[in-house]
């Protein structure tokens, strides 16, 4: 009898018992893939995340691009207007050591006694009154007007 009952019972005890398997293995499937779907909907929020991320630091990027190229170009128009200074300067400077010279040759020159033609034309006799002055001024030769 005891055998009987095995027979007839062990298949129904193999089929509850892959029926409990079954379910366990279903359970276990059901939770592995709601943990998957978790992690699923995780990457998919990390992945439009970093999508931001480089959208943000691409536009960074662009924008220093930008500042880039102005500051090349300012850099070049500094330049350029350094180029004028120091053209400006060196003249300055050749202006400067001319004047520098002709101080010096003005002084020389001022220290030299005048030829005596040049000193005649400013001597004058000594003027008490207004007859000596216009005396002095008729006896000098009389500049020729400008309507001769």
């Amino acid at each position: 009898m005891q055998n009987l009952l095995k027979t007839r019972l062990l298949p129904w005890l193999l089929l509850l018992l892959c029926l409990s398997f079954g379910y366990l293995r279903d359970q276990l499937l059901s939770t592995k893939n709601k943990q998957l779907q978790a992690s699923n909907l995780q990457l998919q929020d990390d992945k439009q995340e970093l999508i931001e991320i480089i959208d943000y630091k691409n536009n960074e990027l662009l924008n220093l691009s930008d500042q880039y190229q102005a500051n090349e170009q300012k850099l070049i128009e500094q330049k350029n207007q350094l180029q004028v200074v120091d053209a400006l300067n060196r003249q300055y400077q050749q202006q400067l050591e001319q004047l520098i010279n002709e101080n010096k040759q003005l002084r020389m020159w001022s220290d030299t006694n005048l030829p005596d033609v040049i000193k005649r034309l400013y001597t004058r006799p000594e003027i008490k009154g207004s007859e000596d002055y216009q005396n002095w001024m008729s006896s000098r030769n009389a500049l020729l007007s400008s309507h001769e």
